[in-house]
């Protein structure tokens, strides 16, 4: 099944490899932003099916606060890719019904593993 694939990433090379791992395993990327209220009104509006969310992103909102936001109105999947690993933010992060906790740069055989289980 295709799978619609949201990305929250603010650094724009690791979003392009992001979206270019998702499309060669066959699923859609149906936009990529770079902070969190782009992020909210993104799910809210596309209703993805995943999203690919990096927890420190642009502005005053990180990505589990955006996550919480979505939470608010959709069950949909996240994976978070971060490079902070710390037991308070992975605690954060799993009160957001996570699908996956994804220690960056991830790569496509990880992703793979999570999308096409």
């Amino acid at each position: 099944m295709v799978k619609k694939v949201l990305i929250v990433e603010d650094d724009m090379i690791l979003s392009m490899v992001n979206k270019r791992y998702v499309e060669s395993l066959g699923h859609e990327v149906v936009k990529s932003v770079r902070n969190g209220p782009d992020a909210v009104e993104a799910a809210r509006t596309l209703n993805p099916d995943v999203i690919l969310m990096d927890i420190r992103i642009e502005g005053t909102m990180d990505g589990i606060d955006a996550m919480d936001e979505i939470r608010k109105f959709s069950d949909v999947a996240v994976v978070y890719l971060t490079g902070n690993s710390d037991p308070a933010t992975k605690l954060r992060a799993q009160q957001t019904n996570v699908l996956a906790f994804c220690i960056k740069p991830i790569s496509i055989d990880d992703l793979k593993n999570i999308l096409n289980p």
